[in-house]
C-alpha cells in the first residue's frame, strides 16, 4: 500500500465524556506535543466527540502523543447527522487495536490509528471510543484527522529516517567536554519522483499551499497493518523545497522534508 499524506481538518469543538484537572479535551487541537488532554482515569472506556462545523470527508484519524498507552486498548469510530448521535449514525470501525502497531517510536508515546479503505459519507459529527482501558488514563497530545492524499505511485528507494539535535556539543579551549543536552526531533525525507499531472493539480500543489512550513501535515510512510506501523507515522513541519519539479513528460517529482513535532526527551 502506498504512502499517503493529510492536512489535518480543524474542528469547530471537540469535547471527551472526562477531563482530568487542566488537561481539556481541546488541547487535542493544538500543535504543541507538551500540552495535552488527559482523561479522567478510572473508566472501561472514554469517548472523544468531534464537531467539524460542516460535512467533511474523514478517512482517517491519528492519534499523537499517547504516553501511557496499551496494546490492549481498542478503538471505535462513528459519524452521524446530528450532535447527539441519534439519526444517521454509520460506525466505520468497532474494537479495532487502538494503537497503530506493537513496536512504539523511539520518543516512546503512542500512536492512535483509523483509516478506512471504503469510501466514508462526508459528516459533520465524528465520534471516538477508546475502550479496554482497565480504569486507566488516557492521554492525546494531538487528533489529526481529514482525507488522505495517496498517491498512484509511491516514493522511490533512496528515502530516509534521521533526526534533528536541538542540543550540542564541543571541546573547550582545555580540551573538555562542553556538551547541552537537549530534546531531539525525528526527521523524514522522501521523494515521490513520478507524481501525475492530475494529482499534482489537484492534490499535491494544494496541500503544500495550505500548509506550507507553517502547518503541520501527517505522513504515513508504510500504512499496512504490522508491528512497525506506529514508527511510520508523522506529524509535523515541511521544510526544505516545497514545490513540485517536472522531471520528464511521464511525471513531476514531490519532495518531502519533515520535521516531528513529538520530541525524543534528552537524556537526563
Amino acid at each position: 500500500m502506498n504512502a499517503w499524506a493529510m492536512l489535518p481538518l480543524r474542528p469547530a469543538s471537540i469535547s471527551a465524556s472526562s477531563s482530568a484537572s487542566g488537561h481539556t479535551a481541546d488541547l487535542m487541537l493544538n500543535d504543541y506535543a507538551g500540552i495535552v488532554w488527559k482523561s479522567a482515569g478510572g473508566a472501561a472506556s472514554v469517548i472523544i466527540a468531534v464537531d467539524l462545523g460542516a460535512e467533511k470527508s474523514v478517512d482517517a484519524a491519528l492519534f499523537f502523543g499517547c504516553t501511557g498507552a496499551s496494546l490492549d486498548w481498542t478503538l471505535k469510530v462513528e459519524s452521524a447527522t446530528n450532535a447527539s448521535f441519534t439519526t444517521g449514525v454509520t460506525t466505520l470501525a468497532d474494537g479495532i487495536p487502538f494503537l497503530a502497531g506493537e513496536r512504539f517510536p523511539t520518543h516512546g508515546r503512542g500512536v492512535g490509528f483509523w483509516q478506512s479503505e471504503a469510501a466514508v459519507t462526508a459528516r459533520r459529527y465524528w465520534r471516538f471510543t477508546i475502550a479496554s482501558l482497565s480504569s486507566a488514563q488516557v492521554s492525546v497530545a494531538r487528533l489529526a484527522l481529514g482525507a488522505r492524499l495517496q498517491l498512484g505511485r509511491n516514493f522511490a528507494f533512496g528515502g530516509g529516517q534521521g533526526v534533528r539535535d536541538l542540543g550540542s556539543a564541543d571541546f573547550s579551549a582545555q580540551g573538555v567536554l562542553v556538551r547541552r543536552r537537549a530534546a531531539r526531533l525525528r526527521t523524514l525525507g522522501v521523494t515521490f519522483p513520478s507524481v501525475y499531472r492530475d494529482e499534482v493539480e489537484q492534490k499535491v500543489q494544494p496541500l503544500i499551499e495550505m500548509a506550507a512550513g507553517q502547518e503541520p501535515v501527517v505522513i504515513v510512510t508504510d500504512p499496512e497493518e504490522g508491528p512497525e506501523r506506529q514508527r511510520n507515522c508523522w506529524f509535523g513541519l515541511l521544510f526544505g523545497e516545497l514545490g513540485t519539479v517536472r522531471r520528464n513528460a511521464a511525471g513531476w517529482e514531490w519532495r518531502v522534508g519533515l520535521v516531528d513535532l513529538v520530541p525524543i526527551p534528552k537524556q537526563a
